[in-house]
């Protein structure tokens, strides 16, 4: 009990400071990719916090089998080069223990690898599709870039601001290019201003000392109106739930809306989604005799061809779901090939040093 406990623990620090640096290399790619966008004003700052928290399960896809993977290999291999393995075989201890120990381990990361692909990660990505379109059609007025032309979220007017301090603004510029029926088109100028929201949600824009000028060019017929305090309000858009629900991708849809849909895409996301699953045990039994290693051997010896089996496991996956999404081959047929030929190459390595086994190379040698 007291074996497995510590073999439990050392594996399970070994994966999680592996998960916790793959995420960090991960979360700062995704992060100067969505603070890019918002520098060129393509989502409002106040969204950078939720998209990053959201798009945690898109990364932790691959990295929860990969951290398993790399936590036994390092561990274990850590143990057989101090000689601790060889000294618990040699009081008794069955080899069995060590597959109890990461058994246990892929029951946990198997339960967090089905929650966030089955679950978590289908419904973050439709919640980041959803706080991009709610603010492509309905931008924040706080989110306006100084010194560029840019349409209100209505789409009726146009507005430059000079400068933008938090919600104040300076030498602002508005057009009203499409008025109300009944209304002329009309253009204001105002020194400064400031923007916030009202009770409704409304956003709203206060200018101060304002000037107004309203006509028609071809009419020739102005009218100029001066004010010292000129509020706008601008209602939001509402998402249109069922179009939003049309554009789905495969990769947000749920399990049951998967095996009911047609497409080939979903079926090239259901094999993709069961391969993420059944990868964490496969691979982890898989890793268990590549981790066996000496004083004398050096470290790639046993790290390097683990990750080479690894690497093509998921590379070869991903191109059959990207090709069983066109049409190109059937995801069912090779989800099957694949897994199956890796489980059976995971039995003979781990079956490779037995009795059985080793009686078999003698009499293979000798003949």
């Amino acid at each position: 009990m007291i074996l497995r406990r510590y073999l439990a623990k050392e594996t399970l620090k070994a994966q999680t400071a592996i998960l916790f640096i793959l995420l960090l290399i991960f979360f700062s790619q995704k992060l100067i990719r969505i603070l890019t966008s918002a520098i060129e004003g393509n989502i409002p700052r106040e969204l950078i916090m939720p998209l990053l928290v959201l798009g945690i399960s898109n990364m932790v896809d691959l990295i929860l089998p990969l951290s398993l993977f790399l936590g036994i290999l390092v561990t274990f291999g850590r143990l057989y080069t101090d000689s601790e393995m060889v000294a618990m075989y040699a009081c008794g201890v069955k080899k069995s223990i060590t597959y109890q120990v990461v058994f246990f381990l892929c029951i946990v990361t198997c339960v967090l690898t089905a929650a966030n692909t089955l679950w978590f990660g289908p419904w973050s990505s439709v919640k980041q599709d959803q706080l991009v379109e709610n603010a492509r059609i309905n931008p924040s007025l706080t989110g306006l870039l100084e010194g560029q032309f840019q349409q209100t979220p209505d789409g009726n007017s146009v507005i430059y601001i000079g400068n933008v301090s938090n919600n104040n603004l300076e030498n602002v510029f508005i057009v009203q290019t499409n008025p109300k029926p009944g209304q002329r088109p009309a253009i204001i100028i105002a020194d400064k201003g400031k923007t916030g929201h009202d009770d409704d949600g409304n956003q709203i824009i206060t200018l101060e000392e304002a000037n107004r000028y309203e006509g028609n060019i071809q009419l020739k017929d102005f009218r100029i109106s001066n004010f010292h305090n000129y509020v706008g309000v601008i209602k939001p858009k509402d998402l249109d739930a069922t179009e939003d629900q049309d554009k789905l991708d495969a990769q947000q849809l749920g399990m049951e809306e998967l095996l009911t849909s047609p497409t080939l895409k979903a079926e090239a996301e259901l094999y993709w989604r069961l391969t993420l699953i059944i990868s964490v045990p496969l691979m982890a039994f898989l890793v268990i005799p590549l981790s066996v290693s000496n004083a004398r051997q050096g470290r790639l010896a046993q790290i390097m061809p683990a990750l080479l089996l690894y690497l093509i496991y998921f590379l070869l996956a991903s191109s059959i779901k990207a090709n069983a999404g066109k049409g190109r081959l059937d995801p069912a047929l090779w989800f099957y090939v694949i897994n199956l030929a890796y489980f059976v190459i995971a039995v003979i390595l781990n079956c490779w040093d037995n009795l059985f086994m080793r009686k078999l190379r003698l009499k293979y040698t000798a003949s």
